[in-house]
């Protein structure tokens, strides 16, 4: 059975030319399936999904040759998620035991359900399938799996609206949405740009894109459960704000447009300084 996945994944790999595939939303970066898939802090291995008619096929794939390390069948069509519209990928926990993969959701607003599997990164079978109806997508993980971040959407459009909520891995329980501890509000607007995350995975920087206003970043400390909106003085327009990148260093996160930067944020006290 492993040779004959081996041989699946190399076959579709090779129809696929290496490369991947992605799909956003007007609401949400998407999913990425085929040979781009999300890469193991260290880099050694990659975690591709191959979807298929009515399952999809998951595999951890070494880096430097491409030789399947071991795979498996998932019931379900799943992607890997992204977290941000650069292409950044997520679902990867920082211990690196976990996995999530994510289905396509209905559009905010209407009927139906979202579906995301977590999966053990040694076997690759499944640990917890979790239903939810509406419009969900993935965000973020904390370092030891327990806990997703997953971003609840409200609205489309240039300036989507959304709440991050939690979800317990080990009751299976949907948690109340993260309030922001520097302007107390639980629903925020904007569409996520690029993403940087901490060396272990406990802090996720997103830098939001807004239509007629300022951009920001949303700080989430994946491990405490806290979430700190960080508004960036920069009077730039929607199509500019999309070209903007950060660069993470140990106390300090850096927002740039190519190789100019327009201003740095300290990850202690979270003040902000220009560039």
């Amino acid at each position: 059975m492993k040779s004959l996945l081996a041989g699946l994944i190399a076959a579709l790999a090779l129809v696929g030319a290496g490369g991947a595939g992605a799909n956003g939303s007007p609401y949400s970066p998407g999913l990425v399936y085929g040979w781009g898939g999300v890469g193991a802090h260290k880099g050694a291995v990659r975690f591709v999904s191959f979807g298929m008619p009515k399952s999809t096929i998951v595999a951890a794939v070494r880096a430097r040759d491409g030789r399947v390390v071991h795979s498996a069948v998932v019931k379900g069509f799943y992607g890997v998620p992204l977290v941000a519209y650069d292409g950044t990928a997520g679902g990867l926990s920082g211990d690196g035991r976990w996995l999530v993969l994510s289905s396509y959701g209905p559009n905010p607003g209407s009927a139906g359900k979202t579906k995301l599997v977590v999966l053990s990164t040694k076997t690759l079978k499944p640990r917890l399938p979790v239903v939810l109806s509406g419009s969900w997508s993935f965000d973020a993980i904390s370092p030891s799996g327990s806990t997703l971040y997953l971003v609840q959407h409200i609205s489309a459009g240039p300036n989507p609206r959304y709440r991050v909520r939690t979800f317990d891995v080990n009751t299976g329980r949907l948690g109340a949405a993260i309030v922001d501890r520097l302007e107390d509000e639980e629903v925020m607007g904007g569409a996520p740009v690029t993403r940087a995350t901490s060396s272990g995975g406990r802090w996720a920087y997103t830098l939001y894109a807004r239509d007629g206003e300022e951009p920001f970043v949303h700080a989430l400390d994946t491990v405490r459960g806290e979430a700190f909106c960080i508004d960036l003085p920069l009077e730039l327009g929607a199509v500019k704000q999309r070209g903007l990148r950060l660069r993470l260093d140990r106390r300090s996160l850096d927002v740039r447009f190519g190789r100019k930067s327009l201003a740095t944020i300290d990850t202690v006290s979270f003040r902000v300084l220009r560039g």
